[in-house]
């Protein structure tokens, strides 16, 4: 009898994207004719700089060759330039380039922690750390926050009571994707006291440092009392409009981790030469540029806001920063309301595909009349998607009384 092939545990255990599974349904809408309103996924449509396109048509080296796997020296010090302007110094060994962001995540948890070893995280949470936990085997503890109160981290008595023998690192994501929540200094202060106290990595996500909608951007790095602990991942993706580029960073003080990252990077060869060299003008000159992006997401943000404050039952807070939106609607499982608006709604031939929000979570039921929101549209088209998405909630709840 012959044995039948099964594929890893891993690969079994792993969830499809909560942001991308619905793709296929989506297309069969658009078939048939339908505009889609795409709300569903953080992928700018903001026009990137220049300068990026510019220096890839300028490279003119006969060969397209290996970078070091430590980075080409041009584009880690446009790196330290960029992070001298956050008022950080960091030496070459402080810093490595990666594959996006996505990489730079990975290559965090698998210095921190081991097979079996637990990460505390605050759900919810950006959904790709549940598929790198599982990957390497690690447990992610979540920490619950409410959309009721704005997603804040009232006590660190919260954390401290998820904190195991196991523990080794905390991650926090600011400004924070899915909520668009930003940290106040008393949270990170709480969140660096409990790292010091039971010796535990943070593992600062940053993608989206500079889109923040009051304050100034900061980093984790410029918290000298908690040098040796912070780990900061970060991505040209969001703040230059250019996920496609796979430019990301992994900084930290402590040598050990770098040393780990380093063998990890030599093991995955280098990250893209050209992408490197284009992205050297945008970190030491794209100041200008980023201003003028947050400015557009603020616009877009406030007519997400005033749309969704017309739709009777839904309950959020005003998000602070990133591109998101997190909103709890009158419904029972938002699974089936993405669905039912791809599927089953159209209103003048348009709907709208946003994103359930119950795989951004770690415990289960939680999120269940939860969707997200990204403000990847303009503000006329946001706001008629607002519209489109009352339209579709009402339906939605006449359906379901059928």
């Amino acid at each position: 009898m012959t044995k039948k092939l099964l594929v890893s545990n891993r690969a079994r255990e792993i969830n499809p994207s909560p942001i991308r599974k619905f793709l296929p349904m989506a297309e069969r809408a658009e078939s048939r004719g339908i505009k889609i309103f795409k709300l569903n996924v953080g992928d700018p449509d903001i026009i990137p700089p220049g300068e990026f396109m510019r220096a890839v048509k300028a490279y003119r080296q006969k060969n397209l060759g290996y970078a070091p796997s430590t980075g080409i020296l041009r584009h880690v010090e446009a790196w330290q330039k960029y992070y001298r302007r956050l008022g950080v110094r960091l030496s070459r060994s402080d810093l490595i380039p990666t594959v996006g962001c996505a990489e730079a995540i990975g290559f965090a948890l698998q210095a921190v922690a081991d097979v079996g070893d637990e990460v505390l995280v605050f759900e919810p949470l950006y959904a790709n750390y549940k598929s790198f936990a599982v990957m390497l085997g690690i447990k992610l503890v979540p920490v619950a926050l409410n959309i009721g109160t704005g997603f804040i981290l009232n006590s660190s008595k919260d954390v401290e009571k998820k904190i195991s023998s196991k523990t080794k690192a905390i991650v926090v994501i600011n400004p924070d994707n899915p909520t668009g929540k930003l940290w106040s200094e008393a949270e990170l202060y709480m969140l660096e006291t409990l790292a010091k106290k039971y010796n535990l990595f943070i593992i600062a996500d940053e993608t989206y440092r500079e889109i923040r909608f009051s304050g100034r951007p900061q980093t984790m790095l410029s918290r000298k009392a908690a040098a040796q602990n912070v780990v900061v991942v970060d991505s040209i993706s969001k703040r230059f409009s250019l996920p496609g580029a796979r430019i990301g960073a992994l900084a930290s003080r402590n040598a050990e981790v770098m040393a780990a990252v380093l063998k990890f990077a030599q093991a995955r060869l280098s990250v893209g030469t050209l992408e490197q060299y284009a992205a050297i003008p945008l970190l030491e000159h794209g100041k200008p540029y980023v201003s003028r992006l947050v400015k557009e997401y603020k616009k877009r943000q406030a007519a997400a806001v005033k749309g969704l404050k017309k739709i009777k039952g839904a309950k959020f807070v005003a998000s602070q920063g990133a591109f998101y939106q997190t909103v709890a609607l009158p419904i029972d499982n938002a699974e089936r309301f993405v669905e039912f608006m791809l599927a089953d709604f159209s209103y003048k031939n348009q709907t709208v595909m946003a994103t359930p929000m119950q795989d951004f979570y770690i415990s289960k039921g939680k999120g269940q009349n939860e969707i997200r929101i990204a403000y990847v549209l303009k503000v006329k088209e946001l706001a008629k998607a607002m519209d489109v998405l009352a339209r579709g909630l009402e339906a939605y709840k006449a359906a379901c009384l059928r």
